[in-house]
């Protein structure tokens, strides 16, 4: 009877490791399927780009994450290449051209308009480099087509003096398909400036 008992005890032993081994193969199996899965995931969202050579790693991702950013960058953009005036004539037609790729014809006019004032025409005559200094940019992503206001420096540069000029643009933003010269796939609609303070002016030389 005991030798009985002892071969039930034995067996019970053997079928609670079987039962364990098999569970524990089980987890095993699990959680290898699960890293590979994962593991695979993100080998799917990272590419490599190769440049003159060189592997550049790349990562895939939901192009709505980084939108807000781009506006951003696209509203500064259009503003560095419009405001920013050498005193040269091509260089200024050149800025004006990258810009408008920008922007709608909203743009074209306010250029047309500075152009009748003589105002591209003064800064070549005096000498004057202008360049931009975006000071914020504030995009509602919300509502569609997105409302943009930026404030930005204006700073005149000449031979004895600077002047700096605080302004402020609004225009609406929207979608578009993305190329070359518009890589974030925005156009600015709308544009206009909605407040110009007095010129600061401070001696140079």
């Amino acid at each position: 009877m005991k030798e009985l008992l002892d071969l039930e005890k034995g067996h019970q032993r053997a079928r609670l490791l079987v039962i364990t081994v098999v569970i524990g193969c089980l987890i095993t199996c699990i959680v290898s399927v699960v890293m590979a899965y994962k593991h695979s995931s993100d080998a799917s969202k990272r590419i490599f780009v190769v440049n003159r050579g060189v592997a550049l790693e790349a990562f895939s991702a939901n192009v709505m994450e980084n939108r807000p950013a781009e506006a951003i960058f696209h509203v500064t953009r259009f503003h560095e290449l419009f405001f920013t005036n050498p005193p040269d004539a091509r260089s200024i037609e050149a800025n004006y051209v990258k810009a408008s790729f920008l922007a709608d014809e909203s743009v074209k006019m306010t250029f047309e308009r500075l152009k009748e004032d003589s105002f591209y025409q003064k800064l070549i005559q005096t000498n004057t480099n202008q360049k931009v200094v975006v000071e914020n940019v504030e995009v509602d992503m919300k509502k569609y087509p997105y409302s943009v206001r930026t404030v930005f420096k204006v700073i005149q540069e000449r031979a004895t003096n600077k002047s700096t000029r605080l302004l402020a643009s609004e225009a609406s933003l929207v979608d578009v398909t993305r190329s070359e010269v518009n890589p974030q796939g925005f156009l600015l609609r709308n544009f206009r400036i909605t407040q110009r303070s007095d010129a600061k002016e401070e001696i140079t030389r």
